[in-house]
């Protein structure tokens, strides 16, 4: 795989992380490129520059990612949600064939199943989460500031999970997007206000960042080790579900519009729906041969 190609691809699970209802490891996880990362993060604290130099392309294309994602990406989202959203289901459901191949399906047994449709439930469970809705915020709370970055890890480490998603519905999301971007729209224009009266809920969002990332990584290392299939089938199920938890994330943060107005959304949806081949299309393109360089390996 060339680097360039690696960095395209983590530029969207850079983008994908911080998307409601989207899940920067269900990306990674449907381009093949989850294992390694995951594996570098494992060694992260024992041997951090082998471990970085490893992933290199891949954290940089994140780091793109996500500076695209805040300063860009979102308000693209804010214009043409509904199809902008079909676009990235179409490309975490291009990934399908891959997981499909590694959770191997050909081999799978009724248990096996049982896996896969516990994946679908859980990620669907996940929805009642918007009962926890109605939280306040304050920049001085720097508990919920470590929550924050807590939750971040977890949309890149645990596929299907949108740590964004839980965001916005306990009341974090948007002061989060606010501080991230008043701080980049500073630094950018050599302002370090932002840096200096934010400065204690920045380092309570990394420390948060970090030891999720370090505790997270040591446990899904030790799954893709111990059983790797029954991982995958997980994953499975997590991945077939996550269009409708997407969606409904949307409906969500669009609170005001109902998407499921279609006299008022049909042209949306129905550009949305033809963007989803594109995004498949685009999502096969990243991971072609990647089977065959597995089987060779």
């Amino acid at each position: 795989m060339s680097r360039f190609i690696k960095i395209i691809r983590s530029v969207l699970i850079g983008i994908g992380a911080i998307l409601p209802g989207v899940s920067g490891g269900m990306i990674a996880a449907s381009f093949n490129i989850y294992k390694p990362l995951i594996e570098a993060l494992n060694q992260v604290t024992r041997h951090p520059i082998k471990a970085f130099l490893s992933i290199w392309e891949y954290l940089l294309g994140i780091f793109i990612g996500l500076i695209i994602a805040f300063l860009g990406v979102m308000k693209i989202f804010e214009y043409i949600p509904i199809p902008s959203t079909l676009l990235f289901i179409g490309l975490i459901l291009g990934g399908i064939p891959e997981i499909l191949f590694y959770a191997k399906y050909k081999e799978m047994k009724l248990k096996n199943i049982l896996v896969t449709v516990s994946g679908f439930i859980i990620m669907i469970s996940v929805i009642f989460l918007e009962q926890l809705g109605g939280l306040t915020t304050t920049s001085t709370n720097y508990f919920m500031w470590f929550i924050v970055g807590f939750l971040i890890t977890t949309s890149f480490i645990i596929p299907g999970l949108s740590g964004t998603m839980i965001l916005l519905m306990i009341g974090y999301y948007k002061p989060m997007l606010a501080l991230v971007n008043d701080l980049i729209k500073s630094l950018i224009v050599f302002d370090f206000s932002v840096l200096y009266n934010e400065f204690w809920s920045i380092v309570f969002i990394a420390l948060g960042l970090i030891i999720s990332a370090i505790i997270l990584a040591k446990l899904i290392s030790v799954l893709l080790k111990k059983i790797p299939e029954y991982f995958y089938q997980f994953i499975l199920g997590i991945i077939i579900a996550s269009p409708i938890n997407i969606v409904y994330s949307l409906n969500i943060e669009m609170s005001e519009n109902n998407i499921f107005n279609f006299k008022e959304t049909w042209l949306s949806w129905l550009i949305g729906c033809a963007l989803i081949p594109l995004g498949i299309w685009i999502a096969r393109l990243f991971t072609k041969g990647e089977k065959n360089e597995t089987k060779t390996n």
